[in-house]
C-alpha cells in the first residue's frame, strides 16, 4: 500500500512539474494591456484611466497616481478594497500585477 501511495505522489509531482513548465512565460509576466482592459472595465467609473482623459474624475487620475506612487505602493493599495464603490471588489494577484503595470506605464508614456 505504501508503495502505491509513493508512486501516486511521484506521478503527481511529475505531472505538476510538466504542467508548470508547459505554462507560457508570457502568461506569468504582468501585462499593461490586460491592466488597461481591467481598468477600463472596473476603474473608469471613478478614475480617468486613459492618458486621453477618458473616464470620469471623481477620484485621482491614473496618471496622477503613477506620478506619486511606486509600484510596491500600488500593489499594496490595490490588494485592499478602497472607497465606498470599491467595497467588496477584490482583484486577484495577477490582476493587481497587470493594473500596476498599466498605471506605471502611463508615467513612462507621459515622458517622465
Amino acid at each position: 500500500m505504501r508503495a502505491l501511495v509513493g508512486v501516486g505522489a511521484g506521478i503527481g509531482a511529475v505531472a505538476l512539474g510538466v504542467w508548470l513548465s508547459a505554462a507560457p512565460a508570457k502568461a506569468l509576466a504582468p501585462s499593461s494591456e490586460a491592466g488597461a482592459e481591467i481598468s477600463a472595465r472596473w476603474c473608469a467609473a471613478c478614475h480617468v484611466v486613459e492618458p486621453s482623459g477618458a473616464g470620469i474624475d471623481a477620484a485621482p487620475s491614473f496618471l496622477a497616481i503613477a506620478r506619486t506612487r511606486n509600484p510596491e505602493e500600488l500593489k499594496t493599495f490595490l490588494a485592499k478594497p478602497h472607497a465606498k464603490p470599491m467595497q467588496g471588489f477584490v482583484l486577484s494577484h495577477s490582476e493587481i500585477e497587470d493594473v500596476t503595470a498599466y498605471i506605471t506605464s502611463l508615467d513612462q508614456k507621459a515622458g517622465r
